[in-house]
């Protein structure tokens, strides 16, 4: 038996699939880290759980149900009017809709937040008419509306985009015979549509509370106090690192078992599509009036999550681009280019060796070890940061306990760098792992004949053939670190800036304007990364 066992391991543990074990593991670990804290209490998390904590939780789930709720209302009508209608400007809203999401929610909150300054003087009409809890109330609501508002308009095109796939795929066959049994458009799409797209709707509606929980930037700057909030209030207000530690393992067990119930409610879904084989349904010709009210319908949310906040954008860009460009500026601008090149590069090299390591050994084992690494991307970038930071603060004890303690960690850039694999190694991992399964296994096998080697045939072969997916995967990730807010904020390096922090902390000190350039230079990396996965899904590697 154990003859057996070193045989097996001593043939699929090689120069590739140890590294690739090792590696995946050292990724878990800032995770497992959190996960042990929620068994720790303490004094200060009594304290915690008996004031504060009730009050996140419930910030949260009203922040997740209200964003859901109105990301659902932008996204659902969309994405029908444009499955089954032609109409004036059809073709250009099938593609500008995803526009929101080039835009950080956290910026789209610097521009929504001047509603609030303009209605000061109807808020204070209303104190002094009704009384200074009518005055809070309203207050509040202003604060939540505009929130909720901002949110939905960014991350609707989660749910737009896979249930608009699920509403094109659906059959003719399927809408004739609702017609044949008295069924009219909108009764179709209630009884029969919408119960199809039922996973789409629920896949994409899991992306969109992740994104709320994983939230800082604008419930930050609206004074909303969610658990991602909490963390750095209770981190850096409060200096305790174990309930901060705790509250982020809160979180994490939160964001893993909404992602649980989602893959089981697809696993559960069994929707026969009886049609395959019939005709593709074709358009419905709306003009005038109906036309109109059509594009009404894909505008409004297009206008609130993009149109609004660039164009003023641009206008406050226009007025204080002279303030801006300084010799700092070009500093936190290469410090962002930098940090998201080098962090590109490096997740992009171990999505490969994880991807060409799955391909040699294409065992379970090993299959699950790669897909739990990259578990990361599912936990808010806060949480990320806690489990780094408690990991590197032991790590430096240990140093400092056996040397004199001049080299710590902590501080440095290889922590964030460190930070930015554990959180965004399923962005690389994903399409190359797509891009890998679509090269022929064949290719390999007649290359290692021929006497190559598998590192030779991996750049002779498989590099020349990926060559387009490693560029779309090295692009997706230095789009989301540059736009990374908490996760930069919390382990960034003293006086370190990147656009994403500079742009907040110029929005926090009162300066909007300045904000501006910033925020667009942001925005338009989040065009390149959704022109990148159009790329990437309509003209897949060959």
């Amino acid at each position: 038996m154990v003859a057996e066992l070193n045989k097996y391991l001593r043939r699929e543990l090689d120069v590739w699939s140890l590294p690739t074990v090792l590696l995946g593991l050292l990724l878990l670990v800032p995770l497992f880290t959190v996960a042990i804290g929620l068994g720790d209490t303490g004094p200060k998390w009594d304290h915690l759980k008996s004031t504060v904590l009730s009050g996140y939780v419930f910030n949260t789930l009203l922040l997740v149900i209200l964003v859901t709720t109105l990301a659902t209302l932008f996204a659902v009508p969309a994405a029908w009017v444009i499955s089954v209608f032609e109409f004036p400007g059809h073709r250009v809203f099938a593609w500008v809709l995803i526009l929101p999401l080039a835009i950080p929610t956290y910026v789209s909150a610097f521009v929504y937040f001047q509603f609030t300054e303009a209605v000061i003087p109807l808020l204070v009409k209303i104190r002094n008419v009704w009384g200074i809890e009518v005055f809070q109330g309203a207050e509040i609501a202003l604060r939540y509306g505009l929130l909720t508002i901002l949110m939905a308009s960014v991350l609707y095109p989660y749910i737009y985009i896979s249930v608009r796939a699920s509403f094109s795929q659906q059959r003719q066959r399927l809408f004739e015979a609702a017609h044949t049994l008295g069924h009219g458009l909108w009764s179709v799409f209630f009884s029969v549509a919408l119960p199809l797209a039922r996973p789409a709707l629920v896949g994409g509606g899991s992306l969109v509370v992740m994104e709320v929980i994983n939230d800082y930037g604008a419930v930050h700057f609206f004074g909303v106090p969610t658990l991602t909030e909490g963390i750095f209030r209770t981190w850096f207000g409060l200096g305790d690192l174990s309930s901060a530690l705790r509250l982020a393992g809160l979180i994490m067990l939160v964001v893993f078992t909404i992602l649980f119930f989602e893959r089981a409610e697809r696993g559960r879904a069994r929707y026969a599509d009886p049609g395959h084989r019939s005709k593709t349904r074709t358009l419905r010709k709306l003009s005038g009036l109906q036309g109109a009210l059509a594009a009404g319908l894909c505008l409004i949310p297009l206008t609130l999550g993009f149109l609004f906040p660039t164009g003023q954008l641009v206008i406050w860009a226009y007025r204080s681009w002279g303030k801006v460009f300084r010799t700092e500026f070009a500093m936190h601008l290469a410090n962002s280019f930098m940090l998201a090149i080098v962090a590109a590069l490096v997740l992009t090299f171990i999505a490969l060796l994880f991807s060409y390591s799955v391909k040699l050994h294409p065992v379970r084992w090993l299959k699950s070890v790669t897909a739990i690494s990259a578990l990361g991307y599912s936990a808010p970038g806060a949480v990320v940061a806690v489990g780094v930071m408690v990991v590197i603060g032991s790590l430096d004890r240990m140093i400092a306990s056996v040397g004199d303690g001049a080299f710590m960690l902590s501080g440095s850039l290889l922590v964030i760098g460190f930070a930015y694999c554990v959180r965004f190694l399923a962005v690389s991992l994903q399409p190359v792992n797509g891009g890998m399964s679509r090269i022929c296994g064949s290719l390999d096998e007649a290359s290692r004949s021929l006497g190559r080697g598998k590192l030779a045939t991996l750049w002779h072969i498989n590099l020349p053939l990926l060559r387009g997916t490693l560029v779309a995967a090295f692009t997706l990730v230095f789009v989301d670190i540059l736009k990374e807010l908490p996760l930069t904020m919390i382990l960034r390096p003293a006086n370190f800036e990147t656009m994403a922090t500079t742009a907040f902390s110029l929005a926090k000190e009162g300066r909007i304007h300045e904000c501006a350039v910033p925020s667009l230079i942001l925005l338009a990396a989040g065009g390149l990364g959704l022109v990148t996965i159009h790329r990437l899904i309509l003209t897949p590697q060959r």
